[in-house]
């Protein structure tokens, strides 16, 4: 299963005025369906999908519309 580990920040502002960037974590963006055992239980992912892990160490998965819109990657 190929994926790729990013840096990103998140956008939690309603306008480009308004528009910060907060580092949160890391993102793997999966290229084929899957699973992920967490503490809370087993999260569901498609392909294309990401995998977060907030700077907390809490694991979620977030869609690729929703993350395009809320995040920045980081090279």
């Amino acid at each position: 299963m190929s994926r790729s580990k990013k840096d990103l920040h998140t956008n939690s502002a309603s306008t480009d005025e308004e528009m910060q960037k907060t580092p949160v974590g890391h993102a793997l963006r999966m290229t084929a369906d899957f699973s992920v055992k967490t503490p809370k239980g087993t999260l569901q992912g498609k392909a294309r999908d990401y995998i977060i892990k907030d700077r907390s160490g809490k694991v979620s998965v977030v869609e690729k519309n929703t993350f395009n819109k809320k995040y920045e990657i980081l090279h």
